[in-house]
């Protein structure tokens, strides 16, 4: 018996399928090769079970906020039942000045973490391969806005999105590397951002009486959403907070060398040709746990302090494994 495949993960590798196909695909090409389908779909049997099915899933899309088109080809005008469907890029591209609040970031990071780390579900790359097999050119880059791109494990992300958009103050016990003695926070956290793949809170600390960043990864503690509200800041505080997280995140930069075809190699996302890089990290200890992962496949040409920490950090884990 073939594994049942549920609704959810069926209207996604519909989606998929929909978005790479330029030329668009006919029913019995969806059939055929979208799992979901293609595990009840008997060339020229009974097609009525799955013909409903599918109709069902296009008012799911529909009534989800997906635009896809249905088309007869020219040289098929005279047969209806060449129509072809297809999810044009323009009509999936995210809303121009579309924002969105703490808690609408939250739920996408709860909807990401069903696929984990995985940018796509090996069946929605299965039907993709399978079109590029029927001569569509399979555009990955149509599925950036469905893969999950917002990924944290940070404990402390939902308190504070809920914080954020109450406008509560909080408190949380922050551990800076290399010290031994955590240190209580208190802010009025303002927003929630990603610089370099590192999770920060930008907030008013109210011990130092000024705009102050926390990295996720340093709070230690559950955060203490507190009864006392406070009011929004101006946007030019915001800006002015933000402005300077990039610039900071500019102004820390290492150069790398990694091995071809490697793992860190595809990790960074190199072109074929190219070993040597530079990249801009948010904080230096977090960098090198992140580069640790691939010890044996990368080397620090710049900075020397980078270089220095991964080296002690190998020497420890060597140490304590003899």
């Amino acid at each position: 018996m073939p594994e049942k495949i549920d609704l959810s993960e069926r209207l996604f590798n519909l989606t998929c399928a929909l978005l790479v196909a330029g030329n668009g695909l006919s029913k019995s090409e969806i059939f055929a090769t979208v799992q979901g389908y293609k595990e009840i779909y008997v060339p020229g049997g009974d097609a009525t079970a799955i013909n409903r099915m599918f109709e069902r899933d296009k008012t799911l899309l529909t009534r989800a906020g997906i635009l896809w088109r249905s088309f007869i080809p020219k040289e098929a005008m005279e047969d209806n039942q060449e129509f072809r469907y297809l999810i044009a890029n323009e009509d999936f591209v995210w809303p121009k000045g579309l924002k969105l609040t703490s808690k609408q970031v939250a739920l996408l990071n709860l909807a990401a973490q069903v696929w984990a780390k995985a940018s796509l579900s090996s069946d929605a790359n299965r039907a993709i391969h399978r079109i590029r097999a029927m001569g569509e050119i399979a555009d990955g880059s149509s599925l950036i806005g469905i893969a999950p791109r917002i990924r944290t494990h940070e404990l402390s992300f939902l308190p504070l999105s809920t914080a954020i958009e109450s406008c509560s103050r909080v408190s949380f016990d922050y551990q800076k590397p290399g010290e031994s003695q955590v240190s209580v926070r208190n802010i009025e956290p303002w927003s929630l951002q990603n610089i370099g793949g590192q999770w920060l809170v930008v907030g008013f600390d109210l011990d130092r009486e000024e705009p102050r960043n926390f990295l996720l990864k340093r709070i230690v503690s559950e955060v203490d959403i507190q009864d006392v509200t406070f009011d929004p800041p101006a946007k030019t505080e915001v800006t002015n907070a933000l402005q300077e997280l990039e610039a900071h995140k500019q102004s820390q930069s290492a150069k790398l060398k990694v091995s071809p075809s490697s793992a860190a190699w595809f990790h960074f996302d190199l072109a074929p040709s190219q070993e040597v890089f530079e990249t801009n990290y948010m904080d230096l200890y977090l960098f090198a746990e992140e580069l640790m992962e691939f010890a044996d496949e990368i080397e620090v040409l710049e900075p020397m302090e980078l270089a220095e920490l991964m080296k002690a950090t190998l020497q420890k884990v060597s140490d304590y494994h003899a």
